[in-house]
């Protein structure tokens, strides 16, 4: 399985057989047994790529036999080809199934968007097309490399790309171990990023669930508050624990809009515990949903936690009463939510 990530034609190889790679050499994959098949792979990714259909390349070896060289397309959430699965094989012999790979798609807001195959992977098929990032890290029981991983957003010398694996409970109760391949291209507010994601369960052993991940989901949370674990460098709220029922729970999958007033106040709070100037800080924001809503006050309390090249801050987020009627009553989600505490 190849890539098509970046906002160019090249591509690289995540998955070699039944071995995850890192960004490989497209030239040194199994299937490319000589160097005619080689040259063969990166005209057919194009082509596949470009009619969003599958491709095949029919090849007489010169010992009389004829394989057929195959390019099924792999599109994310907006129809463009991000990945390729490559196979070849005798011309006669079946094609066998397709791995279970997704994509995943999201803004310099992380408003992410997923395609069907990684709505199943990530979601067990909910019919949810965009989440934010905290809600989608929810879903591991493992996130390797995290500290990495949010590298991608930073503001200050961002990375490019990264590879990790996570660990995943499915619906079923089967644990599963994912694959995971980004690239990130732009700046500031033009940054995106995008990702494969794959099940390679069969060929690795999922790792037990994180203890420290679990114990911070698991942490008592106050009604009315919830847990925020913030990266400083990009100012990015990558966790969110609220009591179940508790509505504050909802807003992991809502992007709140900042008012302009308060937006100084959070970014000088971010930049002191980025610098190390402060430890802790109280910060009292409003925020809302949607450009109809009431804002809603809020107050918080930081606490740098982590230090280094990745510096995190976990922040007790509190809403001040009384909290307008009106916030996320178009949402389902979180109507289920509110029932469920009534």
């Amino acid at each position: 399985m190849v890539e098509r990530l970046g906002d160019t034609n090249d591509v690289t190889v995540l998955v070699d057989g039944q071995h995850p790679r890192r960004f490989a050499n497209l030239n040194r994959v199994t299937i490319a047994t000589n160097i005619v098949i080689a040259r063969r792979l990166p005209p057919l990714v194009e082509r596949c790529a470009v009619s969003r259909r599958v491709a095949i390349d029919q090849l007489e070896l010169a010992c009389g036999a004829s394989i057929n060289i195959v390019a099924s397309p792999i599109c994310g959430p907006y129809g463009h080809v991000r990945a390729v699965a490559l196979w070849a094989g005798d011309a006669d012999e079946g094609l066998p199934p397709l791995p279970n790979i997704g994509v995943l798609e999201w803004d310099a807001t992380v408003v992410v968007s997923a395609s069907a195959s990684a709505r199943s992977l990530l979601l067990d098929d909910q019919k949810v097309e965009r989440l934010m990032l905290p809600e989608m890290l929810s879903y591991f029981d493992r996130f390797e490399d995290r500290s990495q991983f949010l590298a991608l957003l930073s503001f200050d010398s961002p990375i490019d790309e990264w590879i990790g694996c996570a660990t995943r409970t499915f619906g079923d109760g089967v644990v599963h171990r994912l694959h995971l391949a980004a690239r990130a291209s732009g700046m500031g507010t033009n940054r995106t990023v995008r990702a494969v994601v794959c099940d390679i369960s069969d060929v690795e052993a999922p790792v037990p669930p994180d203890m420290y991940s679990s114990a911070l989901r698991n942490v008592p949370v106050l009604r009315g508050h919830a847990l925020a674990l913030i990266d400083l460098n990009g100012l990015v709220i990558h966790d969110w624990v609220a009591n179940d029922h508790d509505r504050i729970a909802g807003w992991s999958h809502h992007r709140p809009l900042l008012h302009p007033d308060d937006q100084a106040a959070i970014l000088s709070a971010g930049l002191e515990m980025l610098s190390g100037t402060a430890t802790t800080a109280s910060v009292r924001a409003r925020v809302r949903f949607d450009s109809a809503d009431d804002w809603i006050q809020l107050e918080s309390w930081w606490t740098r936690i982590v230090t280094g090249d990745q510096p995190q801050v976990l922040a007790d987020i509190a809403i001040v009463p009384p909290m307008p009627a009106s916030v996320l009553d178009k949402c389902s989600r979180c109507q289920g939510i509110s029932d469920e505490a009534a």
